[in-house]
């Protein structure tokens, strides 16, 4: 089966106070994994600084399909593409959705994070930021693991100095 890989990044939109919105995600992520693992979908969902970034990969109907249901979703604002790519192997297949919240310590680790909500990412390269999102999953951002997938050695690819 050939696998794809999309990177976007939004403007959260999401109203009410901190605790009904770590609910919202929280049920983003559950409905997300559940509708992932049917689809044979695999990724990660980043989200600092009122900003989503997320990768998705799988077959590319189903990543389609997924990514019109995003630019649909009125909790998002300014949906931005930026890569769809074939990909010769999964960096995020020990999760059906995982989630990545980068909080003060993490984005001191990784300092691009800082200026996240000033279009940073436009420039930045669609791998560098996957690579991002796979350290803090392992660095031990909050993870949701996949239904029924266990987990995947690193890519080789995605390893440090590679």
């Amino acid at each position: 089966m050939t696998i794809h890989r999309l990177l976007y990044r939004s403007d959260m939109d999401l109203v009410g106070t901190a605790a009904s919105i770590e609910q919202q995600l929280i049920e983003i992520i559950r409905l997300s994994e559940a509708r992932n693992a049917v689809n044979d979908l695999t990724g990660a969902l980043l989200h600092t600084r009122g900003v989503f970034i997320q990768a998705l990969e799988g077959p590319l109907p189903a990543i389609e399909a997924t990514f019109e249901r995003i630019c649909c979703d009125l909790r998002h604002r300014r949906v931005e593409l930026l890569e769809l790519v074939h990909a010769e192997e999964r960096v995020f297949a020990e999760w059906s959705m995982a989630r990545i919240t980068a909080d003060h310590a993490f984005e001191k680790l990784f300092p691009c994070l800082e200026n996240i909500e000033e279009q940073h990412l436009e420039s930045a390269s669609a791998q560098a930021t996957i690579q991002l999102m796979r350290s803090l999953l392992i660095a031990g951002a909050d993870r949701f693991p996949s239904l029924g997938r266990r987990r995947a050695p690193i890519p080789r690819s995605l390893e440090l100095g590679v």
